[in-house]
Formats: C-alpha cells, sequence, structure tokens
C-alpha cells in the first residue's frame, strides 16, 4: 500500500522555520556542494525537505553504512520470526567454516557479538573503504572461508571495533538460516510494509547480501523512505498499525553495548547498540560521505541528511547541530 505522509509547519510542530531557512545561504557559504537531501520529520509531518543538485523526493541517494542499522532491523526481524532462535546462538551453527575449529575462539562468537561489532576477528580497517583486507578478500570466491581464516585479536565480546567482517558474517547468518538472503528478508517484511523502493541488494561470490561492493548503488533509498524507518523506530517497531519488528528488539537495539564507540581512533566517540548509533539526546545511523539520520524520541524529531560520497567526501553534522537541532523551540 502506497505510504502518504502528512505536511505541516515548523511553527505548528513547534519549531522555527527561521533557522531553518538560514540553510541554503549556510551550505552556499560552506561549499557544500555534495549535498543532496535534507529532510524534517516533527511528530510524524514533514515540516521541512530541501532537494540539491537535481534531487527530488524520489531521488535515491547512496546509503553506505546506514545499510548496516537496517541490518540490524532485518535481524530482529529474524528473531520475531524464529528464523533465528536467539541473539546468543553461535554464528558456527549457521556457518561451518566457523564450526572446523581453525581457531578455539570462534565457537564463541554469536549473532550477539555481530550486532555490537564485538566479534574479536582482526580488523585493519585502511582509508576510505580502500581496506587491503577487503580487496585481497575479494579476490576470492569463497568470502566466508576467508573470514574464518582471519586471526582473532580478542575474544569475542570483549572489545568493540568498528568493521565489515561483522555484518558480513551476520548477512551471511541470516543468509544460511532464511534460506535465502538478508535483502530478501528486507523486503518481504520492512520495504513492502513501509512502501520503499529500492534494488536488490548485491551478493558476495558465496550468496550473502553486502552493499559495499559492485552494484551497492541498488540499495540506495530515497530521504522520505530513510524516514520511514526513523518513524517505525519512535513508534517502537510499529508503522501504518502493523508491527513490523518488536517492540523488545527496538528497545534492545538503542540499549548502549559499548560507551566508547568510534568508526575510526580520530573520530567522534558515541554510545553503539546494536548496529545504530546512541548518543545522549538521541540515536540514528550514519554513512560515508554524509549520510545521516538523526532521532531525538522527546521531540518526534526525525532528520535526514544524504549526500554524494567521493573518497574527500565529510559529514555535515554541523547542518544538523547548528541548524536542524537549533529550529527546535
Amino acid at each position: 500500500m502506497k505510504y502518504e505522509w502528512l505536511y505541516s509547519t515548523p511553527e505548528a510542530e513547534g519549531m522555527d522555520s527561521k533557522v531553518l531557512d538560514e540553510i541554503d545561504a549556510y551550505i552556499q557559504y560552506k561549499q557544500y556542494r555534495l549535498v543532496n537531501s535534507i529532510l524534517v520529520v516533527k511528530n510524524g509531518n514533514i515540516v521541512f525537505e530541501k532537494y540539491y543538485n537535481q534531487f527530488d523526493e524520489h531521488s535515491r541517494n547512496s546509503i553506505k553504512s546506514i545499510w548496516k542499522s537496517i541490518l540490524a532491523i532485518v535481524t530482529g526481524i529474524c528473531l520475531d520470526k524464529g528464523i533465528l532462535q536467539s541473539l546468543d546462538e553461535p554464528i558456527a551453527a549457521y556457518l561451518p567454516e566457523f564450526a572446523q575449529h581453525l581457531h578455539p575462539y570462534h565457537k564463541l562468537i554469536t549473532v550477539r557479538h555481530l550486532l555490537t561489532m564485538s566479534s574479536g576477528l582482526y580488523w585493519n580497517g585502511g582509508v576510505h573503504y580502500h581496506c587491503p583486507m577487503i580487496l585481497q578478500m575479494k579476490r576470492t570466491r569463497d568470502w566466508t572461508s576467508y573470514m574464518a581464516d582471519i586471526a582473532m585479536s580478542s575474544v569475542p565480546g570483549m572489545n568493540y571495533q568498528y568493521k565489515e567482517w561483522d555484518v558480513m558474517l551476520l548477512s551471511a547468518v541470516i543468509g544460511f538460516a532464511s534460506g535465502g538472503t538478508a535483502y530478501d528478508i528486507a523486503k518481504a517484511y520492512l520495504y513492502d510494509p513501509l512502501d520503499i523502493e529500492s534494488g536488490v541488494w548485491p551478493q558476495s561470490p558465496n550468496g550473502f547480501s553486502y552493499t559495499i561492493m559492485e552494484g551497492e548503488e541498488e540499495s540506495d533509498l530515497s530521504a522520505r523512505d530513510l524516514a520511514k524507518i526513523g518513524l517505525m523506530f519512535l513508534q517502537e517497531g510499529r508503522f501504518g498499525g502493523e508491527q513490523i519488528i518488536s517492540s523488545q528488539f527496538v528497545r534492545q537495539a538503542l540499549t548502549p553495548a559499548c560507551t566508547e564507540a568510534y568508526i575510526s581512533p580520530s573520530s567522534t566517540h558515541s554510545s553503539y547498540g546494536f548496529l545504530w548509533w546512541l548518543e545522549q539526546e538521541g540515536y540514528g545511523c550514519r554513512g560515508y560521505g554524509g549520510q545521516e539520520m538523526y532521532i531525538i524520541p522527546e521531540h518526534q524529531y526525525i532528520s535526514i541528511i544524504q549526500a554524494t560520497p567521493t573518497p574527500r567526501s565529510k559529514m555535515y553534522g554541523d547542518l544538523r547541530s547548528e541548524f536542524l537541532r537549533k529550529a527546535i523551540l
């Protein structure tokens, strides 16, 4: 069923339109030429929406690592439907490569560890997605076996480290457990009920969904479609009168599993839940090159910022902190 957005004015929903109207001049002053979309939803209504670079409300933008937060939702759906039995199931129950005792810690890695970036697998991320370990893996035909051969840097659950291995393995577990792919679950139980438009997520050579690879543009989403996911989380898993994901999982996802989380040692520290970033006032998801969704439950507020990612991309958190957030009365 097609979702029809409601509209309102900033003032009617407790925001200052004068502050919001200053964004254009600021973007020009800062030369933020790659920003494509800015959207604010307040109390379920669109109150501010700006597009640049020939984008409009239907344009789909790269989501980059926002996909990780969506994968967390897919995991919750799998738990709700019994596709996965428990957060504390060992991944070796689904991935034979991790049941071969190549490392004694492998049998200790659980679904929960993957959701909290604490598998303990060694990771050296490189710069701007140009990761030598990823490039080496992509030369193989069996990515799961490649990951099973990586050394362990810590006991699972002991240390947070932002890395791609954990979401790849989580997607592989979902694929094995469901007999399909993580995208199949997302489309049937998340995207279709929320009327979200997406292409089919690309797959690894051995069949699990992953998006930081050739074909990743298929996972692109519009600002409005991202906001639907935010609205669902604000409503504790409900959307359009339907319980999409259990409220229990939403609360678990937004409970800090790590209080000193970061993408790289030089980046801002936040708390981290189940592949969602948690801050003192709210929570959200982020992606390389300026992709951001931020939610403040107290104010029933959702903001979306989208931009074109490039090797020299940056984040645009100042647009939120200096304008979108300050506009809340």
